[in-house]
């Protein structure tokens, strides 16, 4: 049972099927489940579009681009050159493809309550001890919530690790694909585990799936869809009724049964009819008679629903379904978009590769450092046209103004800075830099460094 589902009944008592007093039963008479776990989630996922959508969405944005690591705190002046520790650690990122791995798993946390990554180290020891100091990482494995289960805890109130689980349970098979030949299982050390809980804000293992909110809504979506499936088809082909007096004895050896098996040998007749649109219906003396009907139209309905699961995910409809809208309107819903993918990465996915590392370093399976942080590009600046439109909106401005006395407002060089382009130290006066000025803030220049030898940010993932 879920942990929600604990919580729940230790909270109010036996759960009720409604919020609505009236009915009780009402998510009962809906066709909604009581209770929600792993595997209605996964199942979800993997057989509905817009389900796996609202998992994969957030994901594909917070790692269009991957992150860098920076030695010293957010806020010292930039820098071109890498430090050691961190031309070290980008060898590790690139070797064990820790982004890719981390994207994996940031997904699969999103279909359940947590995700893991599995670690594997160069310390001959077995998975349920703890890892040797200064071990080297040779592999990252991602795992969904059904592959590692904790199997015991920290009972210790005294200590920081209270409450957090001491083993684990590794089970070796993907849900996918979970033939009892290959469901074996093994116990494993924390040491070895690094778990990714989104909404875990009580430094538990257990966040909140993504499509636990908007649950219901996907339900009625499947339903209103597969209705509508059913509905078209059924109209295609027709529905027909089947009238006239034929006696017993004469069906019964027009269908080769015996007379108590006439009636359901007609229904498996029309049912066979039915299943295809090429099947021939023998009558038998009988009169068949089309049956017509129409075929509601589900649209207003379905939106309903996709609307509700989307506001469940914090994502608007467009981006979830990837339409194309209206431009002021597409314009403003990617705006909010990314801000919200922003405050993704800096309250969850930073903070957990944050966590990853010190992680490592406490195993001295990296150098220990006392200060870095995760650095990210903005998912909220200009585009390359948008700021090739402010550049010329500030050259009109200052051409505008000649003439009239005033000093143009802006710069050769801030032009250019608006335009995406490095500031020329020859312009504006011929003001260049000096050996001790500090160089113009260049995040790429940051990310990228200086040494020919060294991998990027983005090489090395």
């Amino acid at each position: 049972m879920g942990a929600w589902n604990n919580i729940r009944r230790s909270l109010f008592g036996q759960p009720t099927m409604s919020n609505d007093a009236k009915r009780a039963t009402a998510w009962q008479d809906y066709g909604y489940p009581e209770q929600l776990e792993f595997d209605n989630y996964f199942t979800m996922f993997a057989r509905n579009g817009i389900a796996r959508a609202g998992v994969m969405r957030h994901v594909e944005k917070t790692w269009e681009t991957n992150p860098w690591i920076v030695e010293g705190e957010e806020g010292d002046k930039p820098r071109t050159d890498w430090t050691p520790w961190e031309k070290q650690l980008a060898r590790v990122i690139r070797d064990m493809r820790l982004w890719s791995r981390f994207s994996a798993a940031d997904w699969r946390g999103r279909v359940g309550q947590y995700s893991a990554l599995y670690l594997t180290f160069a310390d001959n020891q077995d998975p349920d001890q703890p890892v040797a100091r200064g071990a080297k990482l040779i592999g990252v494995k991602p795992l969904y919530e059904a592959q590692i289960k904790p199997t015991a805890w920290h009972d210790n109130p005294k200590l920081p690790s209270f409450g957090m689980p001491s083993m684990y349970q590794f089970q070796q098979f993907n849900p996918e694909d979970a033939s009892p030949a290959s469901n074996t299982s093994f116990e494993i050390h924390p040491d070895r585990i690094h778990i990714l809980a989104e909404g875990a804000e009580d430094d538990s293992i257990y966040g909140v799936p993504a499509l636990q909110a908007g649950f219901n809504s996907l339900l009625d979506i499947e339903k209103i869809r597969g209705a509508g499936g059913e509905g078209f088809w059924k109209a295609a082909r027709g529905a027909w009724a089947l009238s006239g007096e034929v006696q017993p004895q004469q069906l019964a050896a027009m269908l080769g049964v015996e007379q108590d098996k006439v009636a359901e040998a007609l229904n498996d007749t029309a049912a066979d009819f039915a299943s295809g649109m090429d099947k021939l219906l023998m009558l038998g003396g009988m009169k068949a008679d089309s049956l017509s009907f129409n075929v509601p139209r589900p649209r207003e309905f379905y939106d309903v629903a996709l609307e509700d699961f989307a506001s469940s995910v914090s994502c608007p409809v467009p981006e979830l379904i990837g339409q194309q809208i209206a431009q002021r309107s597409s314009e403003e819903n990617s705006r909010n978009w990314q801000q919200t993918i922003m405050s993704r990465r800096r309250q969850f996915v930073g903070p957990n590769i944050e966590g990853f590392l010190r992680h490592l370093m406490r195993l001295g399976s990296i150098p220990y450092i006392e200060r870095f942080y995760v650095a990210w590009d903005d998912l909220t600046d200009s585009t390359a046209s948008e700021k090739l439109d402010n550049a010329k909106k500030m050259s009109e401005i200052n051409k505008n103004l000649t003439g009239t006395g005033l000093l143009p407002p802006f710069t050769e060089n801030e032009m250019r800075e608006a335009a995406g382009s490095e500031a020329d130290p020859t312009l504006d006066g011929g003001m260049g830099f000096g050996e001790d000025d500090d160089p113009p803030a260049n995040s790429a220049a940051q990310r990228s460094g200086t040494d020919a030898d060294e991998p990027t940010a983005t090489e090395s993932a």
